[in-house]
């Protein structure tokens, strides 16, 4: 069961974060049932997909009611926040992603079985190489082996794509809710600075190199010099540069202690 929870978390993250353009998300800000539709089939898809290892049968109903149940979130955020300040903005997103997370979580109770589908199993296990699923499909001791690292490597799999995508998201309303203001380095060349920042300091966290942690901190202030000079610059910078590192820091601790299980 831990391993279906995993997986239809990592496919709602993917989702939500990675395969979301923002012609799509721009639609359904703007109420059109089209960027519903599209971000719909997304998330049924990568759903499906992702807990198909269960059963197609249940892979598919889970499917559907995960992705009806995550579009009405969308929709009551989309009304919720019509009317709202920039702080109220950042109030929502934490709240619709409690809420998608309670989803997955209580639609796993439904619909989650004990193990892995050993037809769909011993379908893989004839494809790919390796002793992985072929452990899964037969069963025994040498399942449990096998299980464990699949649970590690989704775990992993999990906190990179959190932290990374929507640490973007939730650093960009955070500063919004700040400020209340756009700053030009939230555009995309911004936005992939800060994702290549934490991916690089998550795995220095997790790899224990922390005094390498200073070093990139100072190059991204020396490429700033020059913008530091006006405060209210400073100021957001610093606010989220700490922040993407703080989440980036403590995604390392967790994903260190992970490894080492």
């Amino acid at each position: 069961m831990k391993g279906f929870f995993l997986l239809a978390l990592l496919a709602h993250l993917i989702a939500d974060f990675v395969l979301q353009p923002a012609a799509v998300n721009n639609r359904k800000e703007q109420g059109k049932i089209s960027g519903f539709l599209l971000h719909g089939l997304v998330i049924l898809s990568l759903t499906f997909l992702a807990v198909h290892w269960y059963g197609l049968l249940t892979a598919f109903l889970y499917g559907v009611l995960v992705t009806a149940l995550h579009l009405l979130i969308d929709l009551g955020k989309f009304l919720a926040g019509r009317r709202t300040k920039p702080g109220t903005e950042l109030f929502l997103f934490i709240a619709d992603q409690l809420l998608h997370l309670a989803v997955v979580f209580f639609c796993l109770r439904l619909f989650a079985p004990v193990a892995p589908d050993p037809e769909v199993l011993g379908f893989y296990s004839r494809i790919f190489p390796g002793e992985t699923i072929p452990a899964l499909a037969a069963g025994g001791p040498g399942a449990d082996w096998a299980e464990k690292m699949v649970s590690k490597g989704l775990q992993v799999a999990v906190i990179y794509t959190a932290t990374l995508f929507g640490g973007a998201i939730l650093i960009q309303k955070t500063l919004q809710w700040l400020t209340g203001k756009i700053s030009p380095a939230d555009g995309r060349l911004g936005k992939a600075v800060g994702i290549l920042e934490r991916l690089i300091l998550l795995t220095l966290v997790a790899a224990e190199s922390l005094p390498a942690l200073g070093f990139i901190l100072a190059a991204k202030s020396i490429a700033r010099y020059q913008e530091l000079n006006n405060r209210d610059f400073a100021e957001y910078y610093l606010v989220g540069t700490l922040a993407s590192f703080s989440l980036a820091f403590f995604a390392g601790l967790w994903l260190r202690a992970i490894l080492k299980m």
